[in-house]
């Protein structure tokens, strides 16, 4: 190119940039070629993935909220739980509900016998316990071999108690507790509908208790509320009404406006009581 003049050389360079844009032209063909051909081999393998396995199923989130089979589900959920939070007592618990509704006995058992390991005197287990139990004695149909290892490992726990006397024992027990009666007072009616009184009365009482707070009286208001003691719903009001002095300003434990006007313990919210405060807090 040194010996070529300025105008021969200014050909020459333009015949170089024309040939390298049809080069690029022809390579951005054929990659838009290849995507297309790509995109149909997609599609006609989606249409005969389509034809042999029928279509895809919708996701419809209705439809996810609410599965076919929610126990089977939940057991993904517990898996990994399994693994990664063997030391939480919930784990097991959670465990027991979701085998305790599929009647699976053994695993039932395995996971009271795994959370009692954690805290025997846990209220939550306590229930699962006495549930437990009463659902073996239920069951005259298990397979013998079934049956003896239930009893056997019950024994360790219960130490030849009935059930009564179990569930009377750990009352005793945690006499200042409300988590504790709630659960006992619950298991009371459980084994005893006729007991239905005294066990809204455990559950229900509110002096000399070490966790009387917002969440342990919300426990037990919802526990009145749920059928747990069958119906009750005058003592439902009454427990509401002794909750909302102690705790005025929490929204479940509110009193409609004809109740306000009629309660003598109403609050002047121009002066509120430093105790209100502190039982607030």
């Amino acid at each position: 190119t040194e010996n070529l003049s300025a105008k021969e050389l200014k050909k020459v360079l333009s015949k170089q940039r024309r040939a390298q844009k049809k080069a690029k032209l022809e390579e951005e063909r054929k990659h838009a070629e290849r995507e297309r051909q790509q995109k149909n081999q997609k599609k006609k393998r989606d249409e005969e993935e389509e034809e042999t396995s029928g279509p895809k199923e919708e996701l419809v989130p209705e439809k996810l909220e609410r599965v076919e089979n929610p126990l089977e589900e939940a057991i993904k959920f517990l898996t990994p739980l399994k693994s990664l939070a063997a030391n939480n007592i919930h784990t097991h618990l959670l465990a027991f509900e979701i085998y305790f509704r599929k009647g699976k006995f053994l695993l039932m058992l395995q996971s009271v016998k795994r959370a009692f390991a954690i805290d025997s005197n846990n209220p939550w287990l306590h229930e699962c316990l006495i549930r437990f139990s009463k659902s073996v004695s239920d069951h005259s149909n298990l397979p013998e071999i079934v049956n003896k290892v239930l009893l056997h490992e019950m024994k360790s726990i219960f130490t030849n108690k009935d059930l009564e006397s179990f569930n009377e024992e750990f009352l005793r027990n945690n006499s200042t507790s409300i988590q504790h009666l709630l659960s006992g007072a619950k298991m009371m009616h459980y084994l005893d509908k006729s007991r239905q009184e005294k066990a809204i009365a455990i559950a229900t009482k509110l002096d000399t208790l070490n966790d009387r707070n917002v969440q342990s009286l919300t426990n037990v208001l919802e526990a009145l509320l749920d059928g747990s003691f069958g119906s009750c719903n005058t003592q439902y009001e009454e427990y509401r009404a002794a909750c909302h002095k102690l705790f005025p300003f929490t929204p479940a434990f509110m009193l409609s406006a004809n109740e306000e006007d009629c309660s003598t313990g109403q609050i002047n919210h121009t002066a509120i009581n430093h105790d209100v405060l502190c039982n607030e807090l």
